[in-house]
């Protein structure tokens, strides 16, 4: 790592620091003699090129038409060859999504808020736990961070599904989620909004754009909410507030600054889960209510505060030849406690558990420089992206444990105090990581339709720990790659093949000292995508074959140590559709299988299926416009079903399936929208998955909440 990570190191700041030399440079630019040039470009491209308007703005209705967290271009849908879906702030706002797990619902191979309310945003991509690959504008987030997104600070929400390395650098290979923030608009606007609901719901938002000068080329945005509610678990509540500034700056016409800033502050009581039995398993003393609280007043509870800063750069040297950077800053701080629970009495009565106290500290420094070069060799067009991105991160965690007396889950004592702090000297301490990657994408159009995606990537990476006396670090360099093939049918068609991979550096050594290889992802997809004439509505058919390679395992000569034998293989299929059927009638529809399988093991779970992991997943949400019965009126309503998933490793149990159903109904008349939501409509008593015999997750009850926003124009 040493001798590559300081020509990253050097370059990407370099990089930054020359932004203060190529400013004045940029602003000479303004010249009279450069305004004459701005009317041989057509606006259309000047805009696309500058604000990538159509990959970050908003759009009408379900269904969006490009995004660009496939290939880090603003890429049209049905010309990319692998899945991704697209959430927009239409179905953000209809489907009043109030966390990132339940922005995710109506999503093909996703498996999102499978460990209930706990603070944190917890999905399953394809079978695989990828809520440490959250990324916020085409960037990396820390997964130490206990936080959870709130979908109005997003435009959009974007899922590229399988290994995303080549782009991504150090990803596991069930995909990632890709968060899109509000930027200022073309259009002055301004809005306001509230919600109410039951278990204490109350939501206060406002969004705010306008021009800073006569021209409209220095524009800012402010959003900003505040939430909180209750809970049906006794003790529980929790509250929500959230700023974002941000400052676009055109700079003349082929240089555009974007500044985005956020602050987030959030506290939670996190919800820990029930054992199997008396939940998904039957108990001699009956069922545990859903209400049960297990940890202990006024102790559990933890605070987060998140501020973000960075920029996004764009300078367009020809029309067919851009340089783009992203920069951002983050630091974070997490303190509190929660009780976890540990295993089930044998009287099936107590939970024994303890207290984990946490005090995080972390910052991180992300950068990401690219350049967009469009040209033809012959009959080919290409689209050619070299990168150089980089990825600094250091936490300081302290940890502590408390005892604590064992709660009796049928008649509980609240009147307890957890034990002296004892300091975790294995567990607490320090961690750095710095990654940095070379990546170089092609995408290549010929003859009449079809379109080559083609990349490559290196990375190197250093990971430090000091953890109590134990010292580790790990260098790793891994090359990956991605090549796929589409044709674009007239008709709409768009078949597709794509191979993919990821890797993740893998902390330890094993009883010879050696230290662990990357752990990596392959996947082999082909897919049919769908446009309809006119764009209405798109569908995606998708077959994948996805593989995780060395995993470790419980070396069987030594079981104090680890071998990298593992690999668990996901075979799936995916249908999604989105956009309007008819003039008034909007439609999302999806399907999901998963066949998931541990492939290889030396633990003894080897041919089980993984936990968490539906086979069958299947949801359906549509909007009627009744405009015809009412002027504004409009209605909604979504079915999800999420099929019986395996209870713990050794597959000795499942949580059953379970199907849930929601609800809207809208009223707008002229700057007013008026709406009532609901979900869990039936109010279902569930089990959302179980992580082992001794933590099921309750699902959440039936929620609603009335809203109403006022738009100033």
């Amino acid at each position: 790592m040493r001798y590559f990570s300081r020509p990253f190191a050097t370059a990407a700041r370099g990089t930054a620091l020359g932004l203060l030399a190529f400013s004045p440079a940029v602003l000479a630019d303004n010249a009279p003699a450069q305004a004459g040039q701005v009317l041989e470009l057509p606006e259309t491209n000047v805009q696309a090129t500058l604000g990538q308007t159509s990959a970050t703005a908003p759009f009408t209705g379900y269904k969006a038409d490009r995004a660009q967290t496939a290939t880090k271009t603003n890429t049209a849908l049905n010309e990319t060859p692998q899945a991704v879906s697209v959430i927009g702030s239409e179905q953000l706002r209809d489907q009043n999504a109030q966390s990132l797990a339940e922005s995710l619902r109506y999503t093909a191979g996703v498996n999102a808020g499978q460990r209930g309310r706990r603070g944190l945003d917890d999905f399953i991509v394809r079978g695989f736990v990828q809520s440490a690959y959250k990324f916020v504008d085409g960037m990396r987030t820390d997964s130490d961070m206990w936080i959870q997104s709130d979908p109005f600070a997003f435009e959009r929400i974007e899922v590229l599904k399988g290994p995303a390395s080549i782009l991504y650098g150090q990803i596991a290979p069930g995909g990632l989620i890709n968060q899109v923030s509000k930027r200022p608009t073309d259009e002055a606007f301004a809005e306001v909004g509230m919600g109410l609901g039951n278990y204490g719901q109350r939501k206060y938002t406002a969004d705010v754009s306008d021009k800073l000068n006569e021209d409209g080329s220095l524009r800012y945005r402010l959003v900003g909410l505040y939430s909180s509610s209750d809970d049906i678990v006794d003790y529980v509540d929790r509250d929500r507030s959230y700023f974002a500034p941000s400052l676009t700056w055109d700079i003349n016409d082929d240089t555009s600054l974007t500044l985005l800033a956020s602050y987030q502050k959030s506290h939670y009581v996190p919800i820990r889960g029930l054992p199997a039995e008396g939940t998904v398993l039957g108990n001699p003393n009956g069922k545990i209510d859903r209400d049960r609280f297990v940890g202990v007043p006024g102790i559990d509870d933890y605070t987060t505060e998140q501020q973000m800063f960075g920029y996004e750069l764009e300078h367009r040297f020809t029309p067919d030849v851009t340089f783009r950077q992203k920069l951002r800053y983050t630091e974070y701080d997490l303190d509190g406690a929660f009780s976890s629970p540990t295993t089930l009495a044998a009287n099936k009565r107590n939970y024994n558990r303890q207290v984990q106290w946490r005090d995080v500290k972390g910052e991180v420094f992300t950068m990401d420089n690219q350049l967009n070069v469009l040209l033809d060799t012959g009959p080919f067009s290409h689209d050619l992206l070299v990168g150089l991105d980089w990825f600094d991160f250091h936490t300081d965690d302290t940890r502590h444990t408390s005892t604590l007396a064992a709660i009796d889950l049928y008649n509980p004592n609240y009147n307890v105090s957890p034990g002296a702090k004892t300091f975790q000297a294995n567990t607490s301490g320090t961690e750095d990581l710095q990654q940095g990657g070379l990546y170089l994408q092609d995408q290549i159009k010929f003859g009449d339709g079809w379109n080559l995606l083609l990349g490559l990537r290196h990375d190197e990476s250093e990971l430090k720990s000091h953890r109590g006396s134990t010292r580790t670090s790990t260098d790793e360099n891994a090359t990956t790659g991605r090549v796929g093939l589409l044709y674009a049918f007239d008709s709409g068609w768009s078949p597709y093949i794509s191979y993919s991979e990821s890797f993740v550096p893998v902390t330890g050594s094993d009883a010879n000292g050696k230290t662990f290889e990357p752990e990596t992802g392959e996947q082999t997809e082909i897919g049919l995508k769908y446009q309809s004439p006119g764009q209405a509505f798109d569908v995606t058919f998708a077959l994948y074959d996805l593989k995780r390679q060395n995993v470790t395992t419980t070396d069987p000569n030594n079981s104090g140590f680890s071998v990298q034998v593992g690999e668990q293989r996901h075979r799936g299929a995916e249908v999604e559709l989105h956009g309007r059927l008819t003039e008034k009638l909007d439609l999302i529809a999806t399907y999901s299988y998963i066949d998931a399988e541990i492939t290889k093991s030396n633990d003894g779970f080897q041919g089980n299926r993984p936990v968490q992991v539906p086979e069958h997943m299947a949801n359906a949400w549509l909007r009627y416009d009744l405009s015809s019965v009412l002027p504004g009126l409009g209605v909604g309503a979504g079915v999800r079903y999420i099929g019986e998933q395996a209870g713990d490793q050794a597959n000795s149990f499942d949580s059953p399936d379970y199907t849930l159903y929601d609800m809207m109904v809208d009223y707008k008349t002229g700057p007013w929208r008026f709406a009532v939501n609901g979900s869990n409509l039936t109010n279902k008593d569930y089990v959302a998955s179980c992580a082992s015999s001794a933590q099921c997750f309750p699902g959440d009850p039936r929620m609603l909440m009335f809203s109403t926003s006022y738009r100033f124009k």
